[in-house]
């Protein structure tokens, strides 16, 4: 920590690709983009892997005020999960109007409790799925065709809501490293080479690096 200087305190809300689900080092991309400001920031992971937008919804702000004690010394890092989008017996989980509805309510409730910023969600191995998740029980058809389109739902949500936006799917499912990643794990969640891939790219835009500036 710099003499005289507050830590930030940055909270990290989503499912289990911010949770770091894969990743050998148990790190996650989110603390691997913290790592470089350690002397500047406090991170906390909040990621819960299998929940909807809505259990996000239920829980995130009343855990991001028990960590951030003010809105200046703050900061909210809110990763869309896709849950909700995969599909089960051909069919989404969530209902597009009641996703919205989570995201939205999302964004308004912790926007005011510290600035916001928002990452879209990953790509998949869409060849290999459905994906068998031991948390739910339920086997899931996670498609790249359903992320793209819920990634330009969710940019045009937080541009409406005033809340900078970072659609990392295109950018990642165009590179084969990330593409190994996935295969070098379970096709949803990358490993950590994945997380890496993800890490970087964030570190490189602008709202994160305003969000833990002094």
């Amino acid at each position: 920590m710099i003499a005289g200087m507050m830590m930030k305190r940055i909270c990290f809300v989503g499912a289990s690709t911010t949770e770091g689900m894969g990743d050998e080092s148990g790190a996650g991309w989110p603390g691997r983009l913290s790592h470089p400001h350690r002397d500047r920031i406090i991170p906390y992971n909040l990621g819960v892997g299998g929940q909807l937008l809505s259990e996000i919804r239920a829980r995130a702000a009343a855990e991001c005020r028990a960590r951030i004690l003010e809105y200046d010394l703050g900061g909210i890092v809110l990763c869309s999960g896709m849950n909700d989008i995969a599909r089960v017996d051909g069919q989404s989980r969530t209902p597009m109007r009641r996703l919205q509805e989570a995201y939205v309510g999302l964004l308004q409730e912790l926007k005011e409790i510290a600035p916001l910023i928002a990452i879209g969600p990953f790509p998949t191995l869409t060849a290999r799925m459905p994906y068998h998740s031991e948390m739910t029980g339920l086997d899931l058809d996670f498609r790249n065709d359903d992320i793209a389109k819920v990634d330009e739902v969710y940019k045009t949500l937080a541009a409406e809501n005033d809340v900078p936006y970072l659609a990392v799917f295109k950018g990642l499912r165009a590179s084969d490293a990330y593409a190994a990643s996935l295969d070098q794990n379970d096709s949803l969640h990358p490993n950590g080479a994945g997380y890496q891939l993800v890490a970087e790219k964030i570190a490189a835009w602008e709202p994160w690096q305003q969000l833990v500036s002094a």
